[in-house]
């Protein structure tokens, strides 16, 4: 029997990227602004944001992105009250349809956010250039990263504008679209007490639920215990406030009852891979 192929038509593919950012800023900073002949998506984590596009200022709150057009004037800064984070991805693609989703402000849901978290996973590995220094003009590939990474990048990209497009109407199986409410309430129950001194059996309590669902949960889709998640967020929330400038160390590790200062030391350094006074400085750095 004769077999014939069938040929796969791509409907967004990306012929290159020129930046991948993951931007922790203090929260004064503002950019000057830019025009450039590619897209750029911006997405707003943490806090809100204000960016120009064009004539327009907006204001991206936290889970929503804008895709700026090429050769759209556009800037970004924080309201000076709140440090915040945004996620930054310019890219070249040949499709129309971006069109259709272009100059829109798009809220993104579980699996756009995952795919985000993805995309910047890889480029840890994939890029020797850090991800959070501004005027960054070009990439420079890690020697050392993971086999496939780059594809996964591409990939990444591509299904994620491909979700946008559809308008990420995908059906999912019911049972795991209640898991994902489930951890969702969990994840803001746990970031509503970041500064509380809670124990994995309060989670129990809250939601009357076993330890194995409550751990399988979050080793599915966090990739990570519960607890993990917990001390995760509360070192996020230690970086913004560090950011804001409002408080030192010590008064910092009270608000989000570490105990001491000491022990609030040794678990930002084992999250973050510094103490809080490099996270501070590189900060610092990173904006001159």
């Amino acid at each position: 029997m004769e077999y014939f192929k069938t040929i796969l038509s791509s409907s967004v593919k990306i012929d290159g990227i020129y930046t991948v950012h993951y931007f922790e800023y203090t929260k004064d900073f503002a950019y000057p602004g830019e025009i450039h002949d590619f897209w750029e998506m911006v997405y707003a984590d943490k806090k809100s944001l204000y960016i120009t596009a064009g004539a327009r200022e907006i204001e991206l709150e936290v889970g929503q992105m804008y895709i700026h057009k090429p050769n759209e004037f556009h800037n970004i800064r924080c309201d000076g009250e709140h440090a915040a984070n945004s996620v930054i991805i310019s890219f070249d693609c040949d499709c129309r349809e971006l069109m259709s989703i272009a100059g829109m402000v798009i809220t993104c849901g579980n699996d756009e956010r995952r795919l985000i978290g993805n995309i910047i996973k890889e480029s840890l590995w994939a890029f020797s250039t850090p991800l959070g220094i501004p005027f960054t003009h070009k990439m420079e590939k890690s020697p050392n990263g993971p086999y496939g990474c780059q594809q996964l990048i591409r990939m990444y990209i591509e299904q994620l504008l491909i979700l946008l497009i559809r308008g990420n109407r995908n059906i999912v199986p019911v049972k795991k679209a209640e898991n994902g409410r489930q951890l969702a309430r969990i994840c803001e129950y746990l970031e509503r007490n970041v500064q509380s001194r809670l124990r994995f059996e309060d989670i129990m309590k809250q939601f009357n639920l076993s330890a194995s669902v409550i751990k399988k949960l979050f080793r599915e889709q966090m990739g990570c215990g519960a607890m993990e998640y917990f001390t995760r967020i509360k070192i996020d929330a230690a970086k913004q406030m560090i950011r804001e400038g409002n408080y030192n160390f010590t008064e910092i590790a009270d608000i989000l009852a570490f105990g001491t200062s000491q022990y609030f030391t040794t678990v930002f350094r084992r999250i973050s891979k510094m103490t809080p006074t490099e996270y501070s400085l590189s900060v610092r750095k990173n904006l001159e």
